[in-house]
């Protein structure tokens, strides 16, 4: 079974390691490939996207490492590129797409406040909150359906090979305080949104980086949307949202088991000819590499 992670940050954005200090760990975790994936460019610069000066710097040693370690293990090179509401994927992110192995297509930004700075899903509750009042007059679940449809239009006009953290909005959500998962509204928001998926090219990733960074104790997404999305044989790939050579395998073992008791029997993964299917292994083989 080929192992792999294709979602880590580094030092180009938010992450706490090099790219090579990343390769260097799956390798030592008996990896067959990483693909490393910065967070990509966006119009207004944050502390956690690469800066614009920094991409080719970023794109050259990244490709360098495929070069170096080309005996031991598959590198890619990928971004997670955020698409925004209204504005979709930048000119920039356009621009680098198709010089990437790779992408990822995420959606964390939700509006603008009114003092013209763009809010994210996933940052803090005070900002969460103060975004929902000022972009959606207080409606969470127009919020929230907000959020499911920028998905859905992402994955309609663009097919990311990737869908990162498909239900990303609950981070903040402990003990249902602003949402119930099992609410009618919300169930039909989700199920409308894997009906557009459904019939694009893109894997939905199963993301651990919340439990990773203890934010969360489930993965994105959802054990009932995983099986939803195995009801409609959507294709999915595990990732672990990696920001630090510890993150890089965090329960992977866990997710293959999960995935194996729902009823999946494949993965998609990356090779050097592009994606393919992998038969889900959850055989002693998987305990013996990680």
């Amino acid at each position: 079974m080929h192992i792999t992670n294709l979602h880590t940050h580094t030092i180009y954005c938010d992450g706490k390691n090099s790219p090579e200090e990343m390769v260097l760990a799956a390798l030592e975790k008996n990896f067959h490939s990483i693909g490393i994936s910065s967070h990509g460019p966006v119009d207004e610069e944050t502390d956690w996207n690469i800066k614009k000066d920094k991409i080719e710097e970023y794109i050259e040693e990244v490709t360098a490492l495929k070069y170096k370690y080309k005996d031991k293990i598959n590198v890619f090179l990928g971004m997670e590129m955020d698409y925004i509401p209204g504005i979709g994927f930048s000119d920039i992110s356009r621009s680098l797409i198709n010089r990437l192995d790779y992408y990822i297509g995420s959606v964390h930004y939700l509006g603008k406040l009114k003092n013209g700075s763009m809010w994210t899903v996933d940052y803090t509750m005070e900002e969460l909150i103060k975004g929902i009042e000022e972009s959606f007059q207080g409606n969470i679940r127009k919020a929230v359906e907000t959020y499911y449809e920028t998905i859905s239009e992402m994955a309609y006009k663009f097919q990311p090979p990737i869908i990162g953290h498909f239900d990303l909005f609950k981070k903040n959500n402990k003990n249902n305080i602003l949402f119930n998962e099992n609410e009618p509204w919300y169930i039909e928001a989700v199920e409308n949104c894997l009906g557009i998926i459904k019939n694009t090219s893109s894997a939905i990733e199963i993301n651990t980086g919340g439990i990773a960074r203890g934010f969360t104790k489930e993965q994105y997404p959802s054990t009932f949307i995983l099986e939803l999305i195995r009801e409609i044989n959507i294709p999915v790939i595990i990732n672990t949202d990696a920001h630090s050579v510890e993150g890089l395998d965090c329960g992977l073992n866990e997710m293959y088991m999960l995935l194996n008791k729902l009823g999946f029997e494949s993965l998609t993964y990356l090779t050097k000819d592009g994606f393919k299917m992998q038969n889900l292994n959850v055989s002693g083989e998987i305990n013996k590499r990680l």
